[in-house]
Order: structure tokens, then sequence, then C-alpha cells
């Protein structure tokens, strides 16, 4: 009996040690895991997943599953194209508001993700007489989230639940307003043909973005702090190079072209979609969180001269200051040119009253003999070069130029190279410097590592779940001991 009574004293014990502080310094990152790293959890309804963190209570936190699954492009063009949009095929998340369509396997499986933040995570629950109500406790699994820079781990632990909780434990981070002024995507987009007019916005307390069409990204106001919450952005740019105005984000959007998934959920929103011009599998997705967006561009194009990358600032953006891991002394953005050095972006921020954006490039491609990229800068009021879309000034315009000839990378054509480009935003307030920036930049090159292990909470497997310790919590333990010390003593 001693050894049952110790295990209670012991569980009583670790609940003040589950009160341990944590010290995850990350609160702008999301944690992303796959169904396959929560196999335990495989085969439940993706509305069923709940998380929760243990601060000497249990606390539920927002957690969202986006189902995923190998997506044919010819079924995303709703084989509008007669193969010439499709013959490609990728994991990739779902959407039934789209040609995507939902997931063939309706419950979470291996390739669905779960994302929740890292701010949200808690301490460890070593044992526990307490759970969670409307959970099964037997499907627990515990989430370690360690930041390689230092510091305590944080923990989250995940349940199945009986249908009684809402996931996003009624928060929701971010907000999405996909709005096509045709009607409903299906019956009204144009996919052969554009443009697809939208009235799109994204929005959380720390920032606004706008969409005028699928690649036209044509609004940003950053709210954070004390920033004066003006619109900063005249265009997100993509040209051949400087000048060159026969491809660009309009006439990607005039040309075929189709969304794979827009979808909101309380953690995050994702807005993914294909074709521009000559390069109909060429993929941009972005992932919007509660203070930072992750842009990523996957090059798929028959062999091309260059292409440019780029942010240009609006007229309400003069006064930030321009700075870049090449060049920390920064420029003054006010239409005057400015003599910024050219290199690889690791690092871009862009600062103000207006508030400030730090952004993190990562440049991802296996072309023979590699690849290495140049910046561009221009900030000109009477710019040497045709600005081709947005308006007839260069505010501040820079970001990523492969001004070198890139060789085939749709695979429609063969075997390619893969080419992929990722932008990771942060909106901040005003006085966020270029050591915040640095900072941020080697957080990214360290990211947080996860396990995952199913979690038995001192052993007591399948008792009620409760939300308290009282008489019926400590009730069920002794019962639980016990049990099994009369079933010894029989036997």
């Amino acid at each position: 009996m001693g050894t049952y009574v110790s295990r209670i004293a012991g569980a009583v014990l670790a609940t003040a040690l589950c009160m341990n502080a944590y010290a995850l310094e990350r609160p702008m990152d999301p944690v992303v895991l796959t169904g396959g790293d929560v196999s335990s959890l495989n085969g439940i309804a993706p509305g069923n997943l709940v998380a929760f963190r243990y601060q000497g209570t249990w606390e539920q936190i927002p957690v969202q599953v986006d189902e995923r699954a190998v997506v044919d492009f010819e079924e995303i063009y709703n084989h509008n194209g007669m193969g010439l949009f499709g013959n490609f095929t990728r994991m990739d998340y779902v959407d039934a508001g789209t040609f995507a369509g939902p997931d063939p396997d309706p419950t979470m499986d291996a390739d669905d993700e779960i994302a929740f933040m890292a701010k949200d995570a808690g301490a460890q629950c070593i044992e526990s007489l307490s759970w969670p109500a409307h959970v099964f406790v037997d499907t627990s699994v515990e989430v370690k989230i360690v930041d390689p820079l230092g510091g305590a781990p944080g923990y989250v632990y995940l349940f199945e639940q009986d249908g009684t909780l809402d996931p996003g434990a009624n928060t929701h981070y971010v907000n999405y307003g996909f709005h096509l002024l045709s009607g409903e995507y299906k019956a009204t987009y144009g996919i052969l043909s554009g443009p697809n007019p939208e009235d799109t916005t994204i929005s959380t307390p720390y920032y606004q973005w706008h969409f005028s069409d699928r690649w036209k990204s044509d609004g940003l106001r950053i709210l954070a702090g004390t920033a004066t919450g003006v619109n900063i952005l005249d265009r997100h740019k993509n040209l051949f190079s400087p000048g060159s105005c026969g491809r660009s984000e309009d006439t990607f959007c005039d040309a075929e072209g189709a969304f794979v998934a827009n979808k909101v959920g309380p953690v995050r929103a994702i807005r993914n979609y294909v074709g521009a011009n000559s390069g109909p599998r060429t993929q941009r997705q972005h992932i919007y969180y509660e203070q930072q967006e992750e842009i990523t561009t996957w090059l798929r194009v028959h062999e091309i001269p260059s292409v440019l990358d780029f942010f240009d600032y609006s007229p309400d953006a003069a006064g930030m200051t321009y700075a870049n891991n090449n060049f920390l002394s920064g420029a003054i953005i006010d239409g005057v040119s400015d003599a910024v050095p050219a290199g690889p972006l690791q690092w871009e921020m862009v600062s103000g009253p207006q508030g400030a954006l730090v952004m993190w490039h990562l440049f991802t491609n296996d072309i023979p003999g590699g690849y290495t990229p140049t910046s561009y800068y221009l900030d000109d009021l009477s710019p040497p070069v045709n600005q081709c879309t947005g308006d007839a000034y260069s505010y501040g315009a820079s970001g990523s130029w492969f001004n070198h000839t890139i060789p085939n990378t749709d695979p429609f054509w063969g075997a390619c190279p893969s080419f992929l480009l990722t932008r990771r935003i942060y909106f901040l307030p005003p006085d966020t410097t270029v050591t915040n920036a640095q900072d941020l930049s080697n957080k990214n090159e360290h990211p947080l590592s996860v396990t995952c292990l199913a979690w038995n909470p001192g052993g007591f497997t399948n008792l009620p779940a409760t939300n308290s310790w009282g008489i019926v919590g400590l009730f069920f333990a002794f019962a639980y001991s016990f049990r099994f010390m009369f079933s010894r003593t029989r036997n």
C-alpha cells in the first residue's frame, strides 16, 4: 500500500512542479506539426482536436487542423486547360470551396497540419490528478518545444475531445475576409482569363493587408504599438527586371489562374493560388498569423532571363528608414536616390512612425552550379525606369533580384531544378531597431524544435476527466490505487 500512497503524494508534489515557469522567447512564432508527428491521434475528426497548457491548472489554447492531400493541378483548374495547366501533383492544402476539393480522408491523417502559437505553451505537467473536462485522457500527446537559442522549453498537450469544446478556445488570432467581387468562387471565377477583382482583407490587431486580385497585394497598414496605421504599400511587385513590363503581377492576374485554398481558423489564415502567364504551375502561398506572415513562391516556368520580387512602398511611407543585412546604417525613404549596396538578402527592415516591418528571406534551389541572387533598391520620385504597375513613384522599392538566366523550373517540360523563395514578415511597433531585426533573423536561422510523445499522466489513464482536484479527483485516484492493490492481494 505504501507504493500507492507514495504515488498519490508524488502526484501532489508534481502539481507544484508543473507550475514552474517556462521561457519560450518566441511570441510571434507558430508551432506547426503534422498528423504524422502525433500518430496516436490519427483517425479522429479534425474538429475534435483540442490543445491545453498547464499552469497549475489546465488552460485551453487555440489549435487549428488544416487538412492536406495530394492535389492534381488539373483539378485546381477544373480541367479547363486541356492538360496544359495540369500534369502536376503535389501535397497541398485542400479546400471544399475551391476545385482542390475536400480531403479524401475526412479524419485527421498523417498529411494534415496542426498549428498553434509558441506563446501559448506552458510548463511541463509531470503527473496530475486533474484533467481538462470533455477530453479523452488516454489520447493525450505531450508536445515539447525547445528554443535552440536557450531558455526553458514550453509544453502543449493535445487531446481528442467529445465535441463539446471549441478548438479555438473562443479565440481568433486572424480575420480573413476573402471577397471576390464577381460572387461565389466556383460559379464565377475566370480561370482561363482575368482579371478577377477582389476586395479582400486580412487583419489582426497588428496589421491589415489588402488584395484587389489574385496577385495584387496593394495595401498594408501596420497597427502594432503606436504605429500610425497609414497604408505604406503601393504594391508587392514581380517583374522580369526593372522597367520590364511585359510580365508583372497585373499580367499574372489577367491570364489563367486559380485558387488552391482560401482558409481561416483560430490560429492562421491561408491564401494559396497558382497561375502566372506562361507559368500556370507557378504558385504563391500566404500564411497569416497574428503578428507574422509567411509568403512562399514556387517558380515553375520555362527558362526566363531574370525575375524581381520586391515591395514598392507608397507616398505615405515617406520618412521611414530602410535597412538590410548589407546596409545596417539605413537610408531614409523620401523619394531621393540613395547608394544602397547590393547583395544577397538575409533580412530587410523598414521602420518609422508608421510602424516597422522586419522581413527574413530564404532562397532554396537546386539549380546546377548554384544560383545566388542580389538585391534591388530604388527610391526616386521621378524613377528612371517605368514603374509598370501601381503608382508612378518608387518609394524605397526593395527586394530580391535574380538578375541572370533562370533555367526551366516547370516539371511540365521535363526534369528540372526547384526554385523556392520564402519571405517571412514580422509586423512591429515604430521603435523596432536594427538589433531587433538581427535578432529575428538569428531566430529564423535557429527554428524551434519539437518533440511529440504519447503522454501517460502518472499512469492514471482512463480516469474520468475533471476540472479540479477536489474530493472527487482524490476519490477516483485512491479508488484506482486500491483497485490495483486489492487485485494484487487476491492473486
